[in-house]
């Protein structure tokens, strides 16, 4: 089941050490600017670092709406909101949003940011689309930086570049999607796990769920788990190798 939503996220907040910002109240995550610091004082301050945000909205799906939050140092945050749609199968797991941080590696960290800058920090017509082009969700990317900043909404967009960064968007949601799905049944149902990472191999195969760092805690707890059955706990240990940032050194 492929995953889409939205909901509020998280910026950047700097600190300027002053007593007056150590106790300033926190900012709204829906509304928080990347702030601007000034010149460097001695290289201890430097430029706000960019953030980019990908939201995608299917009231057709389930969950229905979500907002990726990058910065450019690695770290991010993602919240997920669940809609009125019904599950695809009567026996599927109920759905939940989730409100979580969440990394990006550096290799596809770098190509995103890159892409940012290439396009002008979104402040262009991205929607390649029209009337004949079937609804795929709404997607709006937008970009806040020191050199650019800007947003641009599309169903669909024949930007080669844009079609990458889609991607590996939703394939990150879809990961974490997959992870709480891993959870409930490692909770609850442990004999549906082998399906479920079976189900996850693929989709990492095809490309539809990346960044398999971000759920590497549930896969260690399923490795380790001597209730689990052992072809179960093989794909947890494969699925670990499979990613620099979680296979053995």
């Amino acid at each position: 089941m492929i995953l889409r939503l939205l909901l509020g996220g998280c910026c950047v907040a700097g600190l300027s050490g002053s007593a007056l910002a150590q106790n300033a109240p926190p900012q709204s995550p829906d509304s928080a600017p990347v702030p601007y610091l000034g010149p460097s004082f001695r290289g201890q301050i430097k430029p706000p670092a960019g953030t980019l945000t990908f939201k995608y909205e299917n009231p057709q799906l389930q969950p229905a709406k979500y907002l990726i939050t990058l910065h450019a140092d690695g770290t991010g945050h993602f919240v997920s909101q669940v809609g009125t749609a019904p599950p695809s199968d009567i026996a599927d797991l109920p759905p939940e949003g989730q409100d979580r941080d969440i990394t990006v590696s550096k290799p596809a960290l770098d190509r995103i940011f890159a892409i940012a800058q290439k396009e002008k920090g979104f402040a262009i017509k991205c929607d390649s689309g029209g009337s004949k082009v079937a609804f795929e969700g709404t997607k709006t990317l937008t970009y806040e930086g020191p050199d650019w900043h800007g947003a641009c909404t599309y169903n669909y967009s024949n930007d080669q570049k844009l079609q990458w960064l889609t991607a590996e968007m939703e394939g990150i949601a879809q990961t974490l999607e997959e992870g709480r799905r891993l959870t409930v049944e490692h909770d609850h149902g442990r004999l549906t796990l082998d399906a479920e990472l079976e189900s996850l191999e693929n989709e990492i195969k095809e490309g539809q769920a990346t960044e398999i760092v971000n759920i590497a805690p549930i896969l260690r707890t399923i490795l380790a788990d001597d209730n689990v059955m052992l072809r179960a706990r093989r794909r947890a240990q494969a699925l670990l190798d499979t990613d620099p940032a979680t296979a053995p050194r």
